[in-house]
């Protein structure tokens, strides 16, 4: 393998956000493996911080409709999924969609596999879908911003095969 700073550089990075990766995972396993009660009482804390911070422009009561625990849990699924398919796709070298989008897809429905079997908590198929959705944004966000961002990135200027550059290198035949 070559041993050019550039290649450590994207080796280290794909790495580093591997293992991010592996964490966030360890963070959804831990909240899907919460019993209905806790997660409803995470839910909850998470409205009346709300309402505490927009009394007085947010009725209360909005945030005691069970609408409301609704769109929060929802929020959550994309919001945990968005942060996967950011993570995962800055572990690769560039934008490989159809597998990116597979491994969402997995993550996704293994989530919710596991929740079946988790006390008062369920399996459904929108929240697959909802998790793939949020998943699929992440990965379109960093593709977007490496395009946009490209030219200002760090980049060798010349070929990293070029031996004139880089005389240790064998190139393949």
């Amino acid at each position: 393998m070559m041993n050019l700073p550039i290649h450590r550089l994207k080796n280290w990075r794909g790495r580093w956000f591997g293992l991010l990766t592996l964490l966030w995972l360890g963070v959804m396993f831990w909240f899907s493996s919460q019993p209905a009660t806790e997660s409803s009482q995470l839910s909850g804390g998470v409205l009346k911080w709300l309402a505490e911070q927009t009394e007085g422009v947010i009725p209360r009561s909005i945030f005691l409709d069970p609408l409301a625990q609704t769109i929060i849990r929802k929020a959550a699924h994309f919001a945990n999924y968005l942060m996967l398919g950011i993570l995962v796709t800055l572990s690769g070298e560039r934008c490989k969609t159809e597998r990116i989008l597979i491994l969402g897809l997995l993550a996704a429905a293994s989530d919710e596999v596991h929740q079946v079997f988790v006390p008062g908590r369920s399996g459904e198929l929108r929240d697959v879908l909802l998790d793939l959705a949020g998943f699929a944004v992440g990965m379109v966000l960093v593709c977007v911003l490496q395009r946009l961002f490209r030219d200002q990135l760090p980049v060798d200027s010349k070929p990293v095969d070029d031996p004139a550059v880089h005389p240790g290198i064998k190139l393949r035949s």
